[in-house]
């Protein structure tokens, strides 16, 4: 994590930074979260828009199993790429990829720059495969963006998500490839 922090510049020229989070971020993520569409959170093992599962969040905090990159834009995060993963057993070449958006930052690249970056991190860590779990029908955008960077879909598990409103919705299960060294072609 020695490469942090980093400047990148979003497609309408905002300056943004990313580094990892820390400790000291709790307000400003759970901040972030009040941010992000609640239909983005609703797919989350936890409601991220209450302290207790902010808590939570930060009880777990572990370079060991998980790497958090916030993205940050004018004092305040906009973004959040992660990173969860083991040392041990059958998925320990694995990262489960998640990357959340603040809703006002939407369709400016900033979910395509995370993604780079934790492809990269996952390089660094040794992973060899990256997964990315989307929703059809709203998650679009983000599957064409992660096919750009050669994630694969591996399978649709058909009705099994809800929607707030008890609508049915398909997973898709995206996979990536993460090859040892980088070349120009």
């Amino acid at each position: 994590m020695e490469n942090y922090p980093r400047t990148i510049i979003l497609k309408d020229s905002t300056e943004c930074l990313f580094r990892p989070v820390e400790a000291e971020d709790r307000e400003a993520v759970s901040d972030f979260f009040t941010r992000v569409d609640p239909g983005d959170l609703w797919v989350l093992n936890r409601d991220y828009s209450k302290p207790e599962a902010v808590n939570y969040f930060f009880q777990c905090l572990n370079p060991a199993e998980n790497i958090h990159i916030l993205a940050i834009s004018d004092g305040k995060i906009i973004g959040m790429g992660s990173i969860q993963f083991t040392a041990f057993g059958a998925r320990k070449h694995i990262g489960d990829v998640l990357i959340l958006i603040d809703r006002n930052t939407k369709q400016k690249r900033l979910g395509s720059w995370i993604m780079l970056e934790l492809i990269s991190i996952a390089s660094s860590l040794g992973l060899e495969i990256l997964k990315i779990e989307l929703v059809a029908g709203k998650d679009d955008a983000a599957i064409v963006a992660s096919r750009r960077v050669n994630f694969i879909p591996q399978g649709t598990l058909k009705n099994f998500l809800q929607d707030r409103n008890g609508r049915w919705l398909d997973l898709i299960i995206l996979i990536k490839e993460i090859h040892e060294s980088w070349s120009d072609y």
